[in-house]
């Protein structure tokens, strides 16, 4: 893929990806101003277990498709993909399963806050939906459909819940905090309906119930167990940051956390995006053995990603706090907590490809292990900050976690694959 081309794409996904903002940030916007501070803290927790359930839920396979069915689809091994589809279905419908038992003895058998409670039995219904979204973003992904493996999920979905909070403020009709997630749900599912009819029948993720053979199960079920928590932290790391901010914040803060957060993440899906889109090309490179064109992509990459989150630093820097107003005047106090986690995904970026050589040298295993650590730097940093400082203890923890994950990476991508993706190491290369 060339520099423009690739500049080209990366400015097409953005768009979608802050054309979706936009719509997200316009539902937040009404949700804070038609209902009360700690409503929208419980709804931001709910949205946010969705996320992680659902991220559970799918065993770690979308995340595992994004190298090895390129690679599968490369080789022309179309018996392949049908047998990592039918591993999917077989491992996801089971982890379902066990989640509804174990969320549904945490909310009946359990002392949790009662927001808490709310947030995961609307998480457990919402699950299977947005597992779907997941698995089929990841196959358009593999197939280089950029367009089907983000548009419905970023502009569709958001742009469903936004007509029916626009419809029922134009009504007066009255918002709930249930009535908004169930809105909520019934936008995942028919969006991931809608988005598996248009995958079509040669592309895409095969129906449930297909018999999967034994020995794919066992081969990639314990690749894709590993990256289950691969995927909380590069995929879901904002709403895991907000849910266990429920634990230790009071729902006004929470909903201050869940603005900045998901600004934060707004600016994060910039390196995201590039990097999921160049994932072909750079197995395609590495298959080959093209070193050039390997530090090629990871140097672009790189400089990309880095060069537009700097840029939302600086405007988080100077006008923080006029943002936040927007949602009320409330919220201007998580004006420096926006900061800080917009520079721990500016630490992300700066990390670069390391996670993804690693999956592609066959390491998620020892991928698993930093996000763990980096998950447990999160947890105690929680445990020490956010009852003393708020939300800003929070952003704190959410950054150490952030430089922790970065640090680990890139120590395991020299140690195990003897080439870095980080930013520094590719300069350093290159002197």
């Amino acid at each position: 893929m060339s520099l423009w081309r690739m500049i080209l794409t990366a400015v097409q996904l953005v768009g979608v990806r802050f054309g979706g903002a936009a719509i997200g940030l316009a539902s937040q916007i009404l949700l804070a101003r038609l209902l009360p501070q700690a409503d929208v803290g419980v709804i931001f927790l709910g949205m946010s277990a969705a996320a992680i359930v659902s991220q559970l839920v799918t065993g770690g396979y979308p995340v595992l498709a994004l190298t090895c069915l390129p690679r599968y689809h490369a080789l022309g091994r179309k018996s392949l993909v049908k047998a990592f589809h039918a591993a999917f279905w077989h491992d996801a419908m089971t982890l379902m399963a066990l989640a509804a038992v174990v969320g549904g003895f945490a909310v009946v058998a359990t002392p949790l806050d009662p927001a808490l409670r709310t947030a995961i039995v609307f998480g457990l219904v919402a699950a299977p939906g947005a597992s779907l979204i997941r698995i089929n973003g990841a196959t358009a992904n593999s197939l280089r459909r950029y367009s089907l493996s983000y548009v419905p999920d970023f502009l569709f979905r958001p742009g469903l819940l936004l007509l029916f909070l626009v419809m029922a403020w134009l009504a007066g009709f009255a918002l709930t905090v249930e009535r908004v997630l169930w809105a909520f749900i019934l936008c995942i599912y028919g969006v991931a309906l809608a988005q598996a009819l248009l995958m079509g029948r040669n592309g895409a993720v095969p129906p449930p119930f297909a018999t999967a053979k034994r020995n794919a199960v066992v081969q990639l079920r314990p690749r894709a167990a590993s990256l289950i928590v691969v995927g909380l932290i590069a995929g879901a790391f904002a709403d895991l940051v907000n849910m266990i901010g429920g634990a230790f914040l009071d729902s006004g803060a929470v909903a201050e956390l869940g603005v900045g957060i998901r600004l934060a993440a707004l600016v994060g899906f910039i390196s995201q995006a590039t990097q999921n889109f160049v994932l072909p090309d750079l197995a395609a490179a590495l298959t080959r053995g093209d070193r050039a064109e390997t530090r090629q992509l990871l140097l672009r990459i790189n400089i990309l990603a880095l060069t537009a989150i700097g840029g939302c630093i600086l405007v988080a820097m100077s006008f923080g706090s006029r943002i936040l107003t927007i949602f009320g005047a409330d919220y201007a106090d998580a004006a420096w907590p926006l900061v800080l986690l917009m520079v721990g995904q500016g630490l992300r970026a700066a990390s670069g490809m390391n996670q993804h050589l690693l999956s592609l040298g066959g390491y998620q295993a020892r991928t698993a292990g930093a996000c763990l650590v980096a998950v447990a730097t999160l947890i105690a940093g929680a445990a020490m900050l956010a009852p003393q400082y708020g939300v800003m203890g929070m952003a704190a923890a959410a950054v150490a976690a952030d430089l922790v994950w970065a640090v680990l990476l890139a120590a395991q991508a020299q140690r195990f694959v003897g080439r870095r993706g980080d930013i520094l190491a590719l300069i350093r290369a290159g002197a």
